[in-house]
């Protein structure tokens, strides 16, 4: 019997979403929302050990080199530029689309087909929250304060 095919991955999953909270509240906001990311996702695709070990270097390369895309074509802190237009919007999202295919093969490879169409929507389902997160927050804070 496999040690964490029982019960027991719930627990540790369980665990280690204690110790990310409980390190949010030394962190910047920058570094809480990469907790809650860690977090989110790994109970969403119910990582392994073994495949959380694999997984997370080359999903971390794979954000770093879409951060570093994002940079070079909205070079604004916030992520925006007013001044792109349609033609350099389209040359955005095809460079985003052909960095996505770029990690395709090796996320696959480690999390298999099913975990990886899992990770697609467990994406959008982690920006929809932390927009709703960053909105109820702003709504109790009042203007003018964030995080």
């Amino acid at each position: 019997m496999n040690f964490f095919n029982t019960g027991y991955r719930h627990i540790i999953t369980a665990f280690l979403l204690m110790i990310v909270v409980g390190l949010n509240a030394q962190n910047t906001p920058r570094e809480k929302v990469e907790s809650m990311r860690i977090a989110f996702l790994t109970n969403r695709l119910d990582l392994t050990p073994d495949e959380s070990r694999q997984f997370w270097p080359i999903y971390n390369n794979y954000r770093h080199d879409l951060s570093r895309l994002r940079r070079s074509f909205y070079p604004n802190d916030d992520g925006t530029d007013p001044h792109l237009d349609a033609d350099r919007q389209l040359e955005f999202e095809q460079k985003k689309l052909d960095l996505k295919k770029q990690y395709k093969p090796q996320l696959e490879q480690v999390l298999g087909k099913a975990k990886l169409n899992k990770l697609v929507s467990a994406e959008e389902d982690f920006k929809r929250l932390l927009m709703q997160t960053m909105r109820n927050r702003r709504q109790q804070q009042g203007p003018g304060r964030r995080w």
